[in-house]
């Protein structure tokens, strides 16, 4: 039982690390593209709370 476990387990951690593997010139563009994305989001997300909770507390 065990064995077959840690060859999934080993498979798996192969993929994974050819898939990694393959891409990390284009990751670091991606990952400044998407660390901007983020912020905007959240930035965009905190706004959107404090707005959500400000209308809720005028109306009651």
């Amino acid at each position: 039982m065990k064995s077959s476990i840690k060859k999934y387990i080993y498979l798996l951690n192969d993929f994974t690390s050819l898939l990694l593997d393959k891409n990390r010139i284009v990751d670091k563009d991606n990952v400044k593209k998407l660390h901007c994305a983020l912020i905007i989001v959240s930035i965009i997300l905190v706004i959107s709370l404090i707005f959500n909770i400000w209308f809720y507390l005028a109306c009651h």
